[in-house]
């Protein structure tokens, strides 16, 4: 049965599902979609809260990324993107959360949106809110810099956690601001860069974004 992905690609939390979907090695169909999109009658019947992505397999539908990821590692054959003990699981949604309520708002919607998508967009960013998201997304990274200790967030074996956690950071450091917070912290720096050299995300880097990031 075909899988179909629906989803924006510079979106991280698309890019975190074709991600997955590649680590796994799942046979699938990217249907690349705009935010015109997300207003039609066609599209709130896949998702009723008009956001992406969408995971489609026949009459399955499925929306929500940390349920996506979940489903993609347990319904597919391949190499596990999660821990099977209690409490790695539980650091694993602790990361998936930390990159959903901390990064995310801050890091992706806020710095990234100004100082990278706004002038593609051909429009000026705001520094106020540049500076603003900068402080704070120091932080989370603080926090990343502190707990990090082996080559991945859960061990020696790429997670769920760093795949989402890792978009989320990429895009940080798209930007010059987050270039400099990333670099300024070695443990983080080395981890972004093992996830940036990985296929997956060489893929996945949306066609818009190509010579965007900034030194």
């Amino acid at each position: 049965m075909s899988l179909i992905l629906h989803g924006f690609p510079v979106s991280p939390y698309v890019r975190a599902a074709r991600i997955a979907l590649i680590e796994k090695g799942v046979d699938h169909q990217f249907n690349e979609i705009g935010f015109d999109d997300l207003a039609t009658d066609d599209y709130a019947k896949l998702n009723p809260f008009r956001k992406m992505p969408v995971l489609q397999q026949g009459a399955f539908v499925l929306y929500e990324t940390p349920a996506i990821l979940g489903y993609v590692d347990e319904a597919f054959e391949g190499v596990s993107l999660q821990p099977t003990d209690a409490k790695t699981r539980a650091q694993m949604q602790k990361w998936i959360g930390i990159a959903v309520h901390y990064l995310y708002p801050v890091g992706v919607i806020q710095l990234f949106l100004q100082r990278i998508m706004t002038p593609i967009m051909g429009s000026e960013p705001n520094e106020s809110i540049i500076a603003e998201s900068a402080a704070i997304a120091s932080q989370h990274l603080d926090v990343l810099e502190r707990e990090l200790a082996t080559p991945f967030l859960l061990g020696d074996a790429l997670s769920l956690a760093d795949i989402l956690a890792g978009v989320m950071v990429y895009y940080i450091n798209m930007t010059q601001e987050g270039v400099a917070l990333v670099q300024a912290r070695p443990k983080t720096a080395d981890w972004l860069a093992g996830l940036s050299q990985r296929p997956s995300f060489e893929q996945t880097l949306a066609g818009l974004l190509v010579g965007k990031a900034q030194g």
